[in-house]
């Protein structure tokens, strides 16, 4: 326990670190390269931040998941996939967004202590399900970011921040490939759900089943859209944005129908 909460600290720490490096990258003023630097911190605090999250999120023969480990863990993924899309491309200022979050959720599990322990068949489909909300979050945070750079790029009133982040080239490509690896897990979370549904309606499901379904189909028309047709710009963040409150609508709409019954 003392080796995770030492982990979780350091890797708070450096995501700071690196948030304060990523502000300073920016400034019109930075002379110095502080690419290679901020990648290289970034990485070792994926790591620590890994060390500490298997400590809590993993138990003997279940997996132990609760609201501080869930924030983490999406922050872990997020963190992860920026630093995957750095080796084709340069996204790491997206980083000033992601690390400063990343920085908060690593401590959370230390601090909010209620776990729900799943045997590894059911936990292993929450956590494909909550990796699927989460890169399709990122997705559309960067659909937004994109969005928002698209429009002032046309209006010429970029910002030193939007300026600063990469091309809408690298931006859109970013985006596709954040929705298409979002895309598999949610499919493998459908796919898994299917063999814990017992009775859909008993269950409580139909809801988030019907909501996850139609998000599903709006990602892939999407995706068959861009690749065949060539759907880009305000059209791919309209569909990215869309489809992610589809799929917030298959949690909250659950949630809220669960706390009815309950009262």
């Amino acid at each position: 326990m003392i080796l995770s909460g030492f982990s979780a600290l350091l890797a708070s720490l450096l995501y700071l670190y690196v948030s304060f490096l990523l502000w300073q990258k920016i400034q019109p003023q930075t002379l110095q390269p502080l690419r290679k630097k901020i990648l290289s911190l970034a990485t070792l605090a994926v790591i620590f931040h890994a060390v500490a999250l298997s400590a809590t999120l993993l138990h003997g023969a279940q997996i132990q998941f609760g609201f501080g480990n869930g924030l983490s863990l999406i922050a872990w993924l997020g963190s992860s996939i920026l630093l995957i899309t750095n080796i084709n491309k340069q996204t790491e200022t997206l980083g000033i967004f992601i690390f400063p979050l990343a920085a908060l959720t690593t401590l959370l599990p230390f601090g909010l202590h209620e776990m729900h322990p799943l045997p590894y068949q059911l936990g292993s489909h929450v956590l494909i399900s909550v990796s699927a909300y989460s890169i399709m979050g990122l997705a559309t945070a960067q659909a937004i970011l994109y969005s928002i750079q698209e429009r002032r790029f046309r209006k010429k009133q970029l910002s030193t921040l939007l300026n600063a982040l990469p091309p809408l080239q690298t931006m859109e490509k970013t985006l596709v490939q954040l929705i298409i690896i979002g895309f598999v897990f949610l499919s493998f979370a459908l796919l898994s759900g299917v063999f814990f549904i017992e009775d859909m309606f008993a269950q409580h499901l139909i809801h988030k089943t019907f909501f996850a379904i139609v998000a599903w189909l709006v990602y892939a028309t999407f995706l068959i859209g861009h690749f065949q047709r060539g759907w880009r710009g305000q059209k791919a963040a309209k569909y990215a944005i869309w489809a992610y409150i589809f799929l917030i609508l298959s949690y909250i709409g659950t949630e809220l129908i669960l706390y009815r019954l309950t009262q």
